[in-house]
């Protein structure tokens, strides 16, 4: 062989070897790497219902003709408003049209209570500028009273707090049986007049959290997740407000934690008549604790921050915020809302104001009487 040969087969070696040894240096380097996947994150926001709304007996609000009467959501990360989806000011809304509530129906779709004279129901609207809207449910036997509020159920059905009882519909919009799911006389616990329901949430077991706010009977219970059907042992407990002219104005359930969370609202700013309380619950044995007030408007001088005429709260567990509308003045007359973002603390059970200075979204015609709040895609 000649020497010429044998140089050009060593040069062919050589890069065969180096190819190979970049090859397996390739082959380790993907299998310790981690696959590169796609961000998922999808933003949130808060959405927005600014119709007729409850803050307390005693505080004058804002009627149907005078509520903003918007549906609209807020950016979570910089508390701007991101769209309005629906005006009910104008078509295809109707003369009277209110709306009370709004809550996700699905990653496309909100359901909306509309509160109106012209006939009220619930519409299923797209997450969209100037969205389509269709009729979810305007059965006039079961929404034959004042709608305050939407929620879903575990089982994918919807709970509609009415100021007469509570009535469930099936994922499709259709009434479950011939009568109220939670009716107003509930017996010996709950109480026999529960004629001003104005809200309700529930847990993870379906059970029914609900909020009454009357003179007689202004506090809050638990129902069996399958409703009351004139037995006591379906109302598992309640606790009384605070005070005797306070009323509870919101509710949510913290699922994490098992702890119920009530805002109560009044027409003065003394002790426990605008407050927030706290309560844990016990989903084996149903036991309620004594409640613990982590917010109370009479001493707003020193915490910095006044909440007064709650109308609206709702809690975000992705990073313990909770979302309140309160009145922007101690006024019995309200003349507008704003909402405030404030940071709890479930094992303290603390809550403190996040902003120093002004609210997470402040005040301005589009928060004429803030009806619902609801976290969501």
């Amino acid at each position: 062989m000649k020497l010429t040969n044998l140089k050009k087969i060593l040069i062919l070696l050589v890069l065969f070897g180096a190819a190979c040894s970049q090859k397996k240096a390739d082959e380790v380097a993907a299998s310790t790497t981690p696959p590169q996947t796609e961000d998922t994150t999808k933003p949130r926001y808060l959405y927005v219902t600014s119709g007729t709304c409850y803050s307390g007996t005693g505080n004058t609000t804002f009627t149907a003709t005078t509520a903003s009467n918007l549906v609209y959501r807020l950016s979570l990360a910089t508390g701007k408003k991101d769209m309005t989806i629906a005006d009910f000011n104008s078509a295809p809304a109707n003369a009277g049209d209110s709306p009370v509530c709004a809550i996700e129906q699905d990653k496309d779709n909100l359901l909306v209570a509309v509160e109106s004279t012209s006939g009220r129901r619930i519409e299923k609207v797209a997450k969209a500028a100037s969205p389509s809207r269709a009729i979810f449910s305007s059965n006039t036997a079961a929404l034959s009273a004042v709608l305050k509020s939407i929620i879903k159920t575990p089982d994918n059905g919807y709970l509609i707090a009415k100021t007469a009882g509570i009535e469930k519909f099936s994922s499709q919009g259709v009434r479950i049986g011939s009568a109220a799911y939670v009716g107003t006389s509930l017996g010996t616990i709950c109480g026999a007049t529960n004629t001003n329901i104005i809200g309700a949430v529930t847990n993870s077991s379906g059970k029914i959290f609900y909020i009454n706010a009357l003179a007689s009977n202004n506090r809050w219970g638990v129902i069996t997740s399958t409703g009351y059907n004139g037995l006591d042992a379906h109302c598992l407990g309640v606790r009384s407000a605070p005070n005797a002219n306070s009323y509870p104005v919101a509710i949510v359930y913290l699922q994490s934690v098992n702890q119920v969370m009530v805002a109560y609202a009044g027409n003065a700013i003394t002790t426990d008549l605008n407050s927030i309380y706290v309560y844990d619950f016990d989903d084996t044995t149903n036991a309620i604790s004594t409640g613990v007030k982590i917010y109370d408007s009479s001493t707003y001088v020193t915490t910095g921050y006044l909440l007064y005429g709650i109308s609206a709260m709702t809690y975000d567990s992705v990073d313990n915020s909770l979302y309140v509308a309160t009145a922007i003045s101690s006024a019995t007359t309200v003349v507008n809302y704003s909402i405030e973002k404030l940071s709890y603390n479930p094992s303290a059970k603390t809550l403190t104001r996040v902003a120093s200075d002004l609210p997470f979204y402040n005040y301005g015609v589009d928060t004429k009487c803030i009806s619902s709040l609801a976290i969501a895609e």
